[in-house]
């Protein structure tokens, strides 16, 4: 039995004996068992990204007893295209977060937002709820994108607070055509950390888990 078959019975059960988890995350870090991803400063940005997964999945079920994180891959497990969308749209996640890091040579770690748009028009338009429709993946994400842009832009002015820019610099957000959000039908993000060290990424953990739950009105506990 493959890992996300396990999340899915296991989550199936957890909803039928907790009423209080009514919120489902998942976390998707980049690369897998046959792409390493870019070149950090030490390692990978596949074995980075993983550990930063992980670290906000403790995080975020310590803060919040509402929620639950699903995190898209085990470590030596390879997903193939649209694997992670048809995962996240069957499980009917409520929030789907990509992770990504790159290595950085300025003064200071970076965190920056983008959300998936190809057309900043036609992506907007006001549309016609139809619940049975076929959609194409190219168009999944219309659904929740005003939701993903609120998302996006409300983390990067949290982020921009002087209190955070001691540690590190909020490069802002973007809308882009990004392939791995394609096909989600959920509000999606994607965070690309630049590192100036590997393991700098332990910087970001609190603030994310603490601004996403607030802005994502999810229960919160202490971290």
């Amino acid at each position: 039995m493959k890992i996300r078959d396990v999340y899915k019975i296991l989550l199936i059960v957890l909803t039928s004996i907790n009423p209080l988890m009514p919120f489902t995350l998942m976390i998707d870090p980049a690369g897998h068992a046959q792409q390493t991803g870019r070149k950090l400063w030490s390692g990978f940005e596949r074995a980075e990204t993983l550990r930063c997964a992980e670290a906000l999945k403790t995080a975020f079920e310590n803060f919040s007893p509402t929620v639950r994180v699903i995190i898209t891959r085990a470590p030596g497990e390879e997903i193939v295209p649209l694997q992670n969308a048809s995962f996240a749209n069957r499980l009917g996640v409520d929030f789907f977060l990509r992770l990504q890091c790159v290595k950085d040579d300025g003064e200071k770690p970076s965190i920056t937002m983008y959300y998936h748009e190809h057309d900043p028009l036609i992506d907007k338009a006001q549309r016609a709820a139809q619940p049975y429709a076929f959609v194409p993946i190219t168009h999944a994400h219309f659904h929740s994108i005003g939701r993903s842009i609120n998302i996006a832009q409300s983390l990067s002015s949290a982020l921009s607070a002087s209190d955070y820019q001691k540690n590190f610099v909020c490069g802002g957000t973007y809308g882009l055509p990004l392939k791995p959000l394609i096909g989600i039908t959920a509000p999606a993000l994607l965070i690309e950390i630049g590192l100036c060290a590997d393991d700098q990424w332990q910087l970001f953990i609190d603030p994310i888990v603490r601004e996403l739950c607030t802005i994502l009105n999810l229960t919160q506990g202490t971290l």
